[in-house]
């Protein structure tokens, strides 16, 4: 198994110490890499280490579907799994996103993200996932394990960004809005 270390100079490692305190990608990816550790330390780490499962066995579930072999019922059941498994990530992003508009202050001045805190901490979980299962699978030669390393560590640096924007006042999120309830609309 491979163990993956984004901790840069500069970076934040440890845990936030207020509610308040965003998380570093470290962190979270931390939470990503070691569920078992994370207690009820941060709403935000909490979640994340839950999207970690949710992604896995969503992958895992994909995996049976392209499958050749796989029976109908199989196909069947992974289908549900991945449905299942798709609203439990939505559902996490959306208790990040419910803790965020909670917590974080909105500047007026500030310039708008482009997506919510939620959906970013998803699609970062989705993209860790995908190095994992490559590093876990492939040959270390094979050239997808660096480039699926690539876009996690730029994506995590982008998180970055991020956090110390939002913690300056020069950016705000988008205003949260539910995805899992009947009347979203998808």
């Amino acid at each position: 198994m491979t163990h993956f270390a984004l901790a840069a100079p500069g970076h934040d490692t440890a845990l936030p110490d207020t509610p308040a305190a965003l998380p570093r990608s470290s962190t979270v990816v931390r939470a990503f890499s070691h569920p078992a550790e994370v207690t009820a330390v941060h709403p935000v780490l909490v979640a994340a280490a839950k999207l970690a499962g949710e992604h896995w066995m969503r992958a895992e579930a994909h995996r049976l579907v392209r499958d050749p072999h796989a029976d109908d019922h199989v196909l069947a059941s992974a289908t549900r799994t991945i449905a299942a498994r798709d609203t439990g990530c939505a559902v996490l992003a959306e208790h990040i996103d419910i803790w965020a508009a909670t917590v974080l202050a909105e500047p007026r001045n500030a310039m708008l993200h482009t997506e919510t805190l939620g959906r970013l901490i998803n699609r970062l979980c989705g993209v860790w996932t995908r190095w994992r299962l490559l590093a876990d699978d492939a040959e270390a030669a094979d050239p997808g394990i660096a480039l699926a390393l690539h876009q996690l560590t730029e994506l995590c640096h982008a998180y970055d960004d991020l956090i110390t924007d939002l913690q300056s006042g020069r950016r705000h999120l988008p205003v949260y809005q539910a995805i899992t309830t009947p009347d979203a609309v998808a």
